[in-house]
């Protein structure tokens, strides 16, 4: 049973949130503290029962409900009002493939559909207490004290988790965690290999063992010492090992890498061993998998590696979070769902052509332009160190200083950022060179963003002027054409250009870029930009 479909209530950063989500892969991003890690909990929640591996109906806290439905509720507390109510928290999980027995209309949009409800709610048994606290007012936030966890299938039926269809595993490579999926692989692995004689053995070895230890000559020593020394309200006391499960054994079981303890080898390599041994698990034992961060201290060539595996996987219904755009490129952008403050927006929609290009080449920070407030496209470095000088000339501080992300991209990439930047919705600056040619150099490649609202096209529009250098050194010469003294002082190292002509000036640009605009960024002088630049500075005020 796979999940087609997330609808969260009040909780945490999630005040009310429904999204259709992928029977394969699922990528989540957003910024810390957007709500992505808050959704792969919901989820977690719903198809285990348990929140950080313990049970959910155990944890349950007033800071859990969202912050302004747990506002609300204290302000109606201040103003005394007669009746009060009390918030409820609800995760559903909606099944498109789930069998009849867990079908029915048990559900916030009363579809007729399997699936799971997770409601934490009031438990009216307490209605009296929770009344009288209310009227001596003694109830200062939500009294989850009084609060309940039910957990139903749609049909009606309380969920057996034991017994859920959904089957899944959470693996958070943020935290050095040993148990999970380390300690599922040992018992499995014990399961599919010991017969129940050869577990027998090892459980009386294990006994024998401790039997051993207790007995030995240290041991009586030490509690001979004791009955003589100690005496504890008038009774003898002695040391002894901790009584143990008849299983117990197992649980002091774990794993070694090349002969080295798992908990001693590198968090890298413990985080790509977690993501292996969870995808390994057949869909019979595990048919859903939760990463959180699956990037996370792993090298480059390492992150492909693990990319490749998770790619790779199938029958499982998998959800990750990420701030790695690698792995979103990798693992299509059209999986992608962005997360911001507690809204939730799917890249499904995003042209077959740019997820492939993406796909393939993944090198792009793709992510960059999803998370930035603000975005200005730009060919190269050169013009990256141009418009950096030129807002800072006009405005007094960087660029990044008022929250505004310049991103160096092939031109050949800039629709592809253009796709992304139309389907968010978020307003863009491409900052392009007309290469001598306005008509199918920017009016007919970008025809289809050129009178979008988000997308702002700024370019030369001189065609003379084909790219940046010869821009830039037009807008700083005299009323001969020469190139002004302070110019090129601006560019020069030691003065090294001061007794150069225009062309030898514009040679100098042309075949060394990077270099002369890293000068100007740097240089005392202030120098003119030009007029497409300038206007694209206004834009940002």
């Amino acid at each position: 049973m796979k999940i087609s479909k997330i609808y969260v209530q009040n909780y945490k950063l999630l005040k009310e949130v429904c999204v259709e989500v992928n029977p394969d892969m699922n990528v989540f991003v957003g910024e810390n503290d957007a709500g992505k890690s808050t959704l792969l909990e919901v989820i977690s929640i719903i198809s285990s029962g348990k929140l950080n591996g313990y049970a959910f109906n155990k944890q349950i806290k007033s800071n859990m409900f969202n912050v302004d439905v747990r506002r609300d509720y204290m302000d109606s507390l201040k103003l005394k009002k007669s009746l009060v109510t009390l918030p409820q928290i609800v995760m559903e999980a909606y099944c498109a493939d789930g069998d009849a027995q867990y079908q029915g209309n048990n559900n916030s949009w009363k579809e007729d559909m399997a699936g799971i409800r997770v409601v934490v709610e009031f438990d009216n048994q307490y209605e009296k207490i929770y009344f009288s606290m209310l009227k001596e007012n003694e109830v200062k936030d939500i009294p989850v004290e009084f609060y309940r966890v039910e957990c139903t299938y749609f049909s009606g039926e309380p969920v057996v988790y034991r017994k859920c269809p959904i089957r899944s595993i959470f693996v958070d490579t943020t935290r050095k965690d040993y148990t999970g999926v380390v300690d599922r692989f040992v018992s499995e692995n014990i399961t599919q290999y010991l017969s129940p004689s050869d577990q027998v053995d090892l459980s009386l070895a294990y006994r024998k063992v401790r039997s051993d230890f207790k007995n030995s000559a240290t041991m009586v020593k030490l509690n001979d010492e004791l009955q003589k020394s100690q005496v504890i309200n008038g009774r003898n006391v002695s040391i002894e090992l901790r009584e143990n499960e008849i299983d117990e054994w197992k649980r002091q079981m774990a794993i070694s890498v090349d002969g080295i303890p798992f908990d001693q080898i590198g968090f890298g390599t413990q985080n790509a061993i977690k993501v292996e041994l969870a995808i390994e698990h057949d869909e019979d034992a595990v048919n859903m998998i939760f990463m959180e961060e699956p990037e996370n201290c792993l090298s480059y060539t390492n992150m492909a590696k693990l990319v490749h595996r998770i790619s790779m996987t199938a029958g499982k219904q998998i959800f990750i979070s990420t701030h790695s755009s690698f792995i979103a490129n990798k693992l299509n952008l059209g999986k992608l769902f962005f997360i911001k403050n507690g809204d939730i927006h799917p890249f499904r929609n995003i042209p077959l052509d740019t997820i492939n290009y993406f796909k393939k080449l993944p090198g792009y920070n793709t992510l960059r332009l999803v998370l930035a407030e603000k975005v200005i496209l730009v060919e190269g470095p050169t013009d990256d160190l141009i418009i950096q000088r030129a807002y800072k000339d006009k405005k007094g501080v960087l660029p990044s200083e008022n929250g505004i992300d310049i991103i160096a991209v092939d031109s050949l990439a800039f629709k592809r950022y253009c796709d992304i930047a139309v389907l968010l919705n978020k307003t863009i600056a491409v900052v392009t060179d007309n290469d001598g040619d306005i008509e199918n150099n920017v009016k007919k490649k970008y025809k289809e963003y050129i009178n979008s609202p988000c997308i702002k096209i700024f370019y030369e529009k001189d065609e003379n002027l084909n790219t940046i250098e010869p821009s830039v050194l037009a807008m700083n010469c005299d009323k001969s054409g020469e190139p002004t003294k302070i110019f090129k002082r601006a560019i020069s190292k030691n003065g090294s250009l001061l007794r150069r002509d225009r062309p030898g000036v514009l040679d100098f640009m042309s075949k060394h870029k990077s270099e002369w605009a890293s000068r100007v960024f740097e240089a005392d002088e202030n120098i003119q930009y030009p007029k497409y630049i300038e206007a694209l500075i206004d834009e940002y005020r």
